[in-house]
This record gives C-alpha cells, sequence and structure tokens, in this order.
C-alpha cells in the first residue's frame, strides 16, 4: 500500500518539474502571478517529497523518531500553504489586489490558518499533538470556501469564463480531500493539487496565447482581457504606454525579421529598468511598437521616474549599427481611473498616441484626454449618429474650373458636420473614425443621395455643369454591393449616370483589386464616370491605373507644393503629359495662387480645383457663385 500511496506523490512531483522546466522558462516574470504560482508549485513539490519520505520511512524501525517527528513537521508545514497559495493566486490572476484596501494587513489576516498551523507544529514538539491531520482538512476547507465567495463576489458577474477555470481546481482539491479522509491519506491530495495547476497552465493562461515570443510579454489579447477586468472592477492603476511611431516604416527599411529583433531589445531595455526599481509590474507587447506596463501600487510614487528613464534607454540605447536609423517613440504616464476611466478611452489613447509626433519627454494621458478632440473622438460614434437622425451633416461644393472653356463647368461634393455640442467637426477627425465603426456606409449613402437630388433638381439644370465628383471611401469601394446602390439612386431620381463623377482614393486602389474592380466596372458600364483622387500620394501603380476604367486623374497638392519650390517643373509636366496620352483627363486640386493657376494650365491640365478660385460653397452659395460667374 505504501509503495501505491508514494507513487501519487511521485506523480505529482514529475507533473510539477515538467511545469517548472517548460511553463516558468517561457512566463512572463516580475508579476505577482508568476511569484505566487512559483510558491504554489514550490510548496506542493516539497509537500510530495515529504510525503513520499515519510511514507518511505514509515516501515523501518531504525528510523529515530526524531527523523519522523521533523519529516512529519515539514509535511503538515509546507501542505497547509497549497490553499493559502491558491487563495492568494485566484486574486493575483484576476487582478483583484486593489480590493484589498490594506494590503498587508489584508493579507496577514488571510495568513492566518497558517500562522495557526504553524504554532501547532510548534507546539506538538514540546507537547503530544494528535490533531495535525484534521487541522489541515479544516484549513483547506477554509480557504475554499474563502476562495468561493471571492470568485462569487468579485468574479462571477465580471468574467464568468475566468469564474470556471479558478473555481474548477478548489472542486478537485475538494473532492481529493474526500478521499484522503476516507483513505486517511494526504498523497491524494498533492496530487490533486499538480493536476490542478497544470490545469491552470494550459487553461488559464497557455503559454503560446498569453506570451509574444519575440518580446516575453503578455499579448494583446492578454492586455485587452486584464484591462477589461481592471476597469469594470474598479482598480486605481498607473499604465506606462509606448508606441514607436515610425514602426512601419522601419519594417521596410529593416526587414520584419529584424524588426523583430529590435523589438526583443527594446523588451530587454523595460524589464532591465522595471528590475533595476525592483518592481512589480504586467508588461504587455500589443504589436506593431506599442507597450504597456501596468504597475503594481508599490512603485506608483516612481511612475514618472521609471518612464522617464524607459524613454531615455530606449532612445539612445536601441540602435542599428547597419542602418543610420533611430526608433521614434512616444512614451505616456496614465492614471487610472483619473486620465481615463474606461476601456474604450484607453485604446483610443493608445491610438493617438501612435499618430502624434515623436516626443523626447513623458507625457501625461491628461494632457490628451482632457482636449475637447479627445472628447469628441470618444463621443463620435454618438455624434454621427445625431447628425444622420438630426440633419447636421451638409454637402458643400467646390467649383472646378475647366481651363479649356474657361468656365466652372463641374465641382465637388464635400461633406461637412456641424454638431449642436461642438460646432464644426474637421471630416479629417470624424470619417477615419466612421470608416472604423462602420457609419461611414450610412454617411456615403446620405452625401450619394443629397447630391443626386440636387443633380435631379430645376435650379441643376439651369446651371449648365457638366457632373459633380462625389467622393468614396475605402470602405464603401469594398462594398459588394455598392454598385447596386448607386445605381438605384440615379434611377430612383431620373438622373443621367454622365453628370455624377465618382472618385475613388489611390489609397483604396491598393486594397482587394477584385471587389474594387467589380464595382467600378459595372458603374462604368452604367455610364457613371470614375476618377482617382489624390493620384501621387499613395500607391502610384500605373499598371493599375491603366486597368481601371478611369476618366480623371487629379494631382494632389503635393504637386502643387513641388512647383512652387522649382525644381521639379519637367517631372510634373511630363507625368501631366504621360497621363494625357493616356486620354485620361488631369485635375489639379489644391492651387491658391494665380501663379500656380497659370503654371499648370500651361502645363496642359483640364482642370483646377482649389481656393484661388472658390472655397467650398452651401448649396445655395455654390448656386450664386454659378450664377455670378457665368459669362
Amino acid at each position: 500500500m505504501g509503495s501505491q500511496v508514494a507513487a501519487y506523490d511521485f506523480c505529482a512531483i514529475i507533473i510539477l518539474a515538467v511545469i517548472a522546466a517548460f511553463y516558468f522558462r517561457m512566463s512572463v516574470h516580475g508579476t505577482s502571478r508568476a511569484h505566487i504560482m512559483t510558491a504554489l508549485v514550490a510548496a506542493t513539490i516539497a509537500s510530495s517529497v515529504f510525503d513520499s519520505v515519510r511514507i518511505g520511512l514509515a516501515g523501518y524501525e531504525a528510523v529515530s523518531e526524531t527523523v519522523l517527528i521533523a519529516v512529519d513537521f515539514a509535511f503538515y508545514l509546507f501542505v497547509a500553504t497549497i490553499p493559502f497559495f491558491y487563495f492568494m493566486y485566484a486574486i493575483a490572476s484576476s487582478n483583484m489586489w486593489h480590493k484589498l484596501p490594506k494590503l498587508k494587513t489584508d493579507i496577514a489576516l488571510i495568513a492566518s490558518p497558517v500562522a495557526v498551523n504553524v504554532a501547532v507544529l510548534v507546539a506538538g514538539l514540546f507537547v503530544p499533538v494528535s490533531f495535525e491531520r484534521y487541522l489541515i482538512f479544516i484549513i483547506f476547507a477554509i480557504y475554499i470556501l474563502m476562495a468561493l465567495l471571492f470568485l462569487c463576489i468579485n468574479i462571477y458577474r465580471v468574467d464568468r469564463k475566468k469564474f470556471c477555470v479558478l473555481l474548477m481546481p478548489a472542486v478537485i482539491v475538494s473532492a481529493g480531500l474526500a478521499a484522503a479522509a476516507v483513505q486517511n491519506q494526504f498523497d491524494i491530495v498533492c496530487f490533486c493539487v499538480a493536476v490542478c495547476v497544470l490545469m491552470l497552465v494550459l487553461i488559464n493562461r497557455r503559454v503560446e496565447e498569453s506570451v509574444d515570443l519575440s518580446t516575453g510579454m503578455h499579448t494583446y489579447k492578454v492586455f485587452a482581457e486584464d484591462m477589461n477586468i481592471n476597469f469594470k472592477t474598479g482598480k486605481h492603476m498607473e499604465l506606462i504606454l509606448i508606441s514607436i511611431i515610425n514602426f512601419k516604416y522601419a519594417i521596410r527599411l529593416l526587414g520584419y525579421d529584424e524588426m523583430l529583433r529590435m523589438m526583443g531589445e527594446v523588451s530587454d531595455e523595460i524589464f532591465g529598468i522595471m528590475m533595476k526599481y525592483h518592481a512589480q509590474f504586467m508588461c504587455y507587447y500589443n504589436g506593431d511598437g506599442k507597450f504597456a506596463i501596468e504597475l503594481s501600487r508599490k512603485n506608483f510614487e516612481h511612475a514618472r521616474e521609471i518612464a522617464d528613464e524607459i524613454s531615455y534607454s530606449i532612445s539612445r540605447n536601441i540602435k542599428m549599427e547597419t542602418v543610420d536609423f533611430d526608433l521614434a517613440i512616444n512614451t505616456c504616464l496614465v492614471k487610472c481611473p483619473d486620465d481615463v476611466s474606461d476601456i474604450g478611452s484607453l485604446f483610443m489613447l493608445i491610438s493617438d498616441l501612435d499618430i502624434s509626433g515623436a516626443s523626447e519627454s513623458v507625457v501625461s494621458a491628461a494632457t490628451i484626454t482632457g482636449t475637447q478632440e479627445f472628447s469628441m473622438k470618444m463621443e463620435m460614434s454618438m455624434i454621427i449618429d445625431r447628425a444622420l437622425a438630426n440633419h447636421y451633416f451638409s454637402v458643400f461644393y467646390q467649383p472646378i474650373y475647366d481651363t479649356g472653356s474657361g468656365k466652372f463647368r463641374s465641382a465637388e461634393a464635400l461633406l461637412r458636420l456641424r454638431d449642436p455640442k461642438y460646432g464644426y467637426i474637421s471630416p479629417q477627425l470624424f470619417i477615419p473614425l466612421a470608416e472604423k465603426s462602420g457609419a461611414i456606409h450610412a454617411i456615403g449613402r446620405f452625401v450619394l443621395e443629397e447630391v443626386i437630388k440636387f443633380i435631379a433638381s430645376p435650379d441643376f439644370a439651369q446651371l449648365g455643369v457638366d457632373y459633380i465628383e462625389i467622393n468614396l471611401s475605402v470602405m464603401q469601394c469594398l462594398r459588394s454591393d455598392l454598385a447596386d446602390e448607386v445605381i438605384d439612386l440615379a434611377r430612383k431620381y431620373d438622373v443621367n449616370p454622365s453628370k455624377v463623377n465618382l472618385e475613388i482614393t489611390e489609397t483604396a486602389s491598393g486594397y482587394s483589386q477584385s471587389k474594387i474592380y467589380t464595382n467600378i466596372t459595372r458603374l462604368a458600364q452604367n455610364g457613371f464616370s470614375l476618377a482617382l483622387d489624390d493620384f501621387g500620394t499613395g500607391y502610384s501603380n500605373l499598371m493599375r491605373i491603366a486597368q481601371l476604367p478611369l476618366g480623371i486623374v487629379k494631382l494632389d497638392r503635393a504637386f502643387v507644393i513641388l512647383e512652387e519650390k522649382g525644381g521639379n517643373h519637367v517631372i510634373i509636366k511630363n507625368m501631366i503629359k504621360m497621363l494625357k496620352n493616356m486620354n485620361l483627363k488631369v485635375l489639379v486640386e489644391g492651387v491658391e495662387t494665380v501663379e500656380m493657376a497659370d503654371s499648370f494650365t500651361s502645363m496642359g491640365v483640364d482642370e483646377i480645383q482649389g481656393f484661388y478660385y472658390s472655397k467650398p460653397l452651401s448649396k445655395s452659395a455654390y448656386i450664386r457663385f454659378l450664377q455670378e460667374n457665368t459669362a
């Protein structure tokens, strides 16, 4: 029986040794969760070892009583700490340390059953005690009940999946305790604990899903889960956010593998500084050069100092020897919930860090989240819904000058938004957010219908305008039913499709070619003309342009700036000539001076658009403008 019983202990030792060898080698260190898991594994291994030793020694009469007492003492000492460490792991893995208002005092109270066990064991060295085994059962029962209560109050309503994962060890160990009570042996308990630890490793935090192998930090998925729980439970946090804003450029310059290696070096710098401050922390790598560090409560007072040193260290120490290249980074210190009170605001802040200019100093999140622009971004979905419901969107028209006839024969429709709370909101602000949320489709339909209704009106017929240009966003271009929507609107208002010119951006031409080609080919076949907007700022591919049924190519204002600076006149002139030789009309936008208007006219462009002729006008102002400028 002894050998059979010891076999459970041996199995437990083997399981825990495998966990120690593989899991802890690949897991993120420096966190409370990692420290407690290490202690739990160590306590279970020690309990299994001493249990197997005491079982093995029980059959030898030559073994002294002192040795047996010492082995029993060590076994009961370690086995009583197992449920304590399990309870502490439940708190740590659910990010609930903030639920303990007075951390040191609360942990001391939680550890009191273990302290009682130690006192009993010490007393037993001097006075015979025979209830150690029953005390262990009581200690396990206390901690299992405490864990059940804690998980039900704090985790069940927040994350039921995590609740089940953390509760399962309590159920398994309870079954093991019942078996141990029947057999009068503890070996089965150690084995059950080993199985539970293995289960926590495989189910709760699988290494391959939770750790980014290039940096050794937790992944974006773990970051999102942890932050979601932290905000739901009202945890006070201090985060250090790091964004490498030239990450995508660096990949093109250095290559993907080399950039991954560099991210590993950034990670080493961060870990080195955190170790220097003896900090407890959680580090996350969210991809695309974005890092996040959650500091423990005891390091809050050094948060600014740590953030400054990390920013300085990355900027100065991460260099490429073969390429003259430096990382451009933004570092932000965030206090939650003071600066950011919900997960949506946090992710919006991370996005803002990615697009803002690099800064040598660490910025406070309050300087970003306290701005009206950030407030608008956070409310943008509501602002857009309000605008669609209450007609706060309007379409303006910017006249386009025809160099051949000397008249304004067309115009570009431009969307404007004036919100009752925030006033005028730039399309550069709300369009990208509308594309992310999907609201761009409702906005796009509004613009299409407003313009087509205007074209169908009696006022338009008297203006002598050939067509109105309508911008199509990237997301609209990727919709399979775009062509049907535009065709149906033209039929609904009995509008000749030739009066509508649809603009796709050069960026859109870099997406799914099959969907875009299908859409614009069908539109062209139904009489709509098509233009490529912002030519020269994105994926310039003349073969792609030649394959699309385009009628107009619009040169971006970047060419106007280039011409103003001089020195590239021949290049611009020959590019215009080449496009015209491809039977494409050429329009230049962003012209603001008579000199540039004359220069591009002399180079042969067909149309000119810009503030030199007119700013975007409301529909009524556009009609007056044409009436006043008709020869």
